[in-house]
C-alpha cells in the first residue's frame, strides 16, 4: 500500500499566525525561517494510506517561557490553520 506523510509548521506572532516550513505529497520540504517574533509554533503532521486509515498529530512548542502572553495571542488570533 502506498503511504503519504505530509507536515506543514505554522508559528504564533504578536501579529498573528504566519506560515513556515511544510512538504506536501509528492513534492520535497520547504525550509522557511521561523520569525524572530514567534512564541509558538505548532506542527501538524499527516500520515494516509492508499484506501486505508490516515491519523493527523499536532506538536505545539512554546518559544518563550511567558505562557500568560501566548495564551492571550491564542484568545486574540485563535487556533492555527493549516493547508493539510
Amino acid at each position: 500500500m502506498s503511504v503519504i506523510e505530509e507536515w506543514e509548521a505554522v508559528h504564533l506572532t504578536p501579529e498573528g499566525w504566519q506560515a513556515g516550513s511544510y512538504r506536501h505529497a509528492p513534492w520535497q520540504a520547504v525550509e522557511v525561517a521561523p520569525p524572530a517574533s514567534g512564541v509558538l509554533t505548532v506542527r501538524r503532521h499527516v500520515t494516509a494510506t492508499y484506501c486505508g486509515p490516515s491519523r493527523a498529530v499536532e506538536d505545539r512548542t512554546p518559544e518563550i517561557t511567558d505562557m500568560a502572553l501566548i495564551e492571550a495571542l491564542l484568545e486574540r488570533h485563535g487556533d492555527p490553520v493549516f493547508q493539510i
